[in-house]
């Protein structure tokens, strides 16, 4: 029996701006990658990443809108970096959803939508140490815990960070 799909996911675009301020520019949601930025800086970083990579940088950038498909509603982000042979994943969602279960169903999503794009590298994954949540969700979606020594490249590491790594299906 198939389900219809809670969530739906589209590419990120500037319009979706104001919906990505009332869902995530909250302190709760930068409680563990850094400080709060103010409103411009916010929106600056948004602006970067849909511009994608610098000329030259080999790299691929994927950002998507997370929306409730029953409203419309954007409740969140995914996004991965594809460089060297691996991609980096990361997401957001607001705390209205937290526990809910769409982060890790958007990170099934979008291990499916790199697969449909040709990746068949390993993805990984960084977290910070005391956020249980998010530990929690990469685990669900099958990514194991590497020691921290002898690491790839991953842009997304901060000193301290638990990494994790999820090999090829």
């Amino acid at each position: 029996m198939n389900l219809p799909a809670r969530t739906r996911y589209s590419p990120l675009c500037l319009g979706d701006t104001d919906e990505l301020m009332a869902a995530l520019y909250l302190p709760q949601v930068f409680e563990f990658i850094g400080e709060m930025p103010t409103r411009d800086d916010f929106i600056l970083d948004l602006h970067t990443g849909l511009a994608g990579p610098p000329p030259g940088v080999d790299e691929q950038w994927h950002h998507f809108a997370v929306r409730l498909a029953s409203t419309d509603q954007l409740i969140g982000r995914l996004e991965a970096t594809v460089h060297d042979g691996l991609a980096e994943v990361g997401y957001l969602f607001s705390p209205s959803v937290w526990g809910q279960g769409h982060a890790t169903q958007g990170l099934h999503w979008l291990h499916q939508h790199l697969r449909e794009l040709g990746f068949m590298g390993d993805t990984w994954a960084t977290v910070h140490p005391h956020n249980v949540r998010s530990k929690a969700v990469v685990q669900r979606c099958g990514y194991l815990q590497v020691p921290n020594q002898c690491l790839p490249l991953l842009h997304s590491y901060d000193a301290g960070d638990l990494v994790f790594r999820r090999g090829v299906d």
